[in-house]
Parts: structure tokens; C-alpha cells; sequence
């Protein structure tokens, strides 16, 4: 749905805000303005509650260029969640790690933990998501790679799969939302919630607010558990020589 079908949506059929005058301009509650604001919010915490924009093709989110001598890397400010890194000259993804694995290291012959679990600089071999960066109201993910990359690496490119929000307003009439369609209709009982709520209002009118707002979360949870679903026809592969595992050939 566009934009404007939205818009026509939410004050027609979820507000009942379509009273006109006889003359004069039309009798409403509520501007275009205030519920395309609302609108956009909703798109916002749809897609950071439900986790369903799922990327790996998108420039600006997807992809990090590396910088000699820099380990650490701001994402977009719209990722929520980095899923897998890749390096440019790499068939395989880089291994996950924290900033704790990366920094520490169990000497096996001290019994003691060194602060020597850093590689020499080179290409990216891990990567880690916990260097978290409060920008202003905004969290944004950080990205740790190890090693520190060297001047072979000028210019190469990590690229990222990435769950993340809206990359920005939609402000056009014939703009889209970039959630699945499936949850269009869902998403502005978030905007009509907002929009009751913050009408000075009776008991009645409250009482329908908080009926679309849990017809929201309703929505998330049916999104989240299909999302869920859809992790159950991956296949479930072994892995041995890590995370305690090791093998004799």
C-alpha cells in the first residue's frame, strides 16, 4: 500500500474522521501532517518489534569499508542486528565473536587469562557486535573486526547481513512501507492508537485506543513467531573443532 492509501485507511475506515461540511473546508480531527507522523512511527516500531526487515543487499546498510589501522566500524544507524559478516576475498563467512574473546586469552601453559587474544594486523578473520555507541537518543551497533586490518586491506569491503529499521521516512504520497505488505493494515493500529491517545478524549474513545493497540502487539507476535518458523526448515548442521568441540582425523 502507498502512502496515501494508508493515510485514507487510517482516518476513514480506523478513526472514522471523514465528516465533512456542508461548506467550508472538511470537518476533522486530525491533520495529514499529524497521522503521516504517526504513520512513520508506526513503520519505525513495527519493524524494530518484529524484527522482519532482513537485509543483505542494501549498500548503505550492508556493507563496511575497511580503513588500515581501524578495528572499529559504525553500522548504519538503521541496523538492529548484525546476522553475518562476509570479507570481499572470502567463500566464508567471518566467525563471531565478543569483545571479551577478542581482548582475552586462557594461556593454557599459565592456566591464566592474557590479554593477548588479538591477531596481528591483516584481513578481518572474526568479528564482534558488542561495542555498543549511544548516539544522542539513538543506539548504534558497532562492529569490532580482528584482525586490525592492514594497508593490504585499503578499501576492501565486509559485507553484512543485517536485520534493521526503515532506512527513513516515507514523505512522498507514493511512497511504500519496506515491511511486508501482509502487515500494512496491522501496522496502523499503532497510528490510530497514537492518534486517540493523544486526543483529549473520553472514557469511550480511550477504551477503543487501547483496543488497537493491542490488536498491534497481537500483530508482532504473529510476525515474530512466523519469522521463528521459517528458522525451522534451516538445516541443523554439527560443527566440531570449536565452542568445546574438538576431533581427531
Amino acid at each position: 500500500m502507498k502512502l496515501k492509501d494508508l493515510l485514507i485507511e487510517l482516518r476513514t475506515n480506523l478513526l472514522r474522521d471523514s465528516s465533512t461540511l456542508k461548506t467550508g473546508p472538511p470537518d476533522s480531527y486530525w491533520s495529514d501532517a499529524a497521522l503521516v507522523l504517526y504513520i512513520n512511527e508506526a513503520h519505525r516500531r513495527f519493524a524494530r518489534r518484529a524484527l522482519c526487515l532482513r537485509d543483505s543487499t542494501t549498500k548503505e546498510a550492508t556493507q563496511i569499508t575497511l580503513v588500515p589501522g581501524q578495528a572499529v566500524y559504525k553500522a548504519s544507524a538503521s541496523v538492529l542486528r548484525v546476522t553475518s559478516a562476509r570479507h570481499q576475498d572470502s567463500e566464508v563467512d567471518l566467525v563471531r565473536s565478543t569483545h571479551l574473546e577478542q581482548f582475552t586469552f586462557m594461556n593454557p601453559a599459565t592456566d591464566r587469562i592474557d590479554y593477548t587474544g588479538r591477531g596481528q594486523g591483516g584481513k578481518p578473520q572474526r568479528f564482534a557486535t558488542d561495542e555498543g555507541l549511544e548516539v544522542g537518543d539513538e543506539h548504534q551497533v558497532q562492529i569490532l573486526f580482528d584482525p586490525v586490518p592492514n594497508d593490504d586491506q585499503v578499501g576492501k569491503l565486509v559485507y553484512l547481513r543485517v536485520i534493521r529499521l526503515p532506512l527513513g521516512d516515507m514523505t512522498s504520497v507514493n511512497a511504500e512501507p519496506e515491511i511486508p505488505a501482509d502487515w500494512h493494515l496491522d501496522m496502523l493500529e499503532w497510528a490510530a492508537w497514537r492518534a486517540l491517545r493523544n486526543w483529549d478524549v473520553d472514557a469511550e474513545a480511550n477504551e477503543k485506543a487501547q483496543r488497537h493497540r493491542a490488536r498491534f502487539d497481537e500483530a508482532i507476535a504473529e510476525c515474530l513467531k512466523e519469522v521463528q518458523q521459517k528458522k525451522m526448515f534451516e538445516p541443523v548442521m554439527w560443527k566440531f573443532g570449536g565452542n568445546g568441540f574438538t576431533y581427531v582425523r
